[in-house]
């Protein structure tokens, strides 16, 4: 499975990737909507990458934020690379957290199956 197949199986709207040692995302927009997009402004959009990952740092992953009903979970698949995924749910807060447990497990392999594939 690639990122994009990732996103469409799971219903992300939006995914920015970024390299803690880059000074950009990489962005992945489906056509979705979103009830809000001011996570997305505040972390990605109007944020830096530098910001995010002081954001993150010694806090366990992933990572969410809510607003409303649009999620923001903050993945760290590989050392040194960051996601955060946006998507909209209107599931409770327990829910949720295995909901984010589950994108943070199944995007590790996505870039397991990436790194793999590169390589061979």
């Amino acid at each position: 499975m690639d990122i994009k197949e990732f996103a469409e199986q799971n219903n992300i709207a939006i995914i920015a990737k970024a390299c803690v040692n880059d000074t950009c995302f990489e962005i992945l927009k489906r056509d979705l909507e979103l009830e809000s997009y001011d996570l997305f402004n505040q972390l990605i959009l109007y944020g830096t990458v530098d910001g995010l990952k002081e954001n993150v740092e010694g806090q366990i992953m992933p990572r969410i934020w809510v607003q409303g009903n649009t999620k923001c979970v903050i993945c760290m698949p590989k050392d040194k690379i960051l996601v955060a995924l946006f998507f909209d749910n209107d599931m409770n807060a327990r829910d949720n957290f295995f909901h984010a447990e589950h994108l943070d497990e199944l995007l590790r392999d996505v870039f397991a199956e990436n790194a793999d594939r590169s390589s061979g």
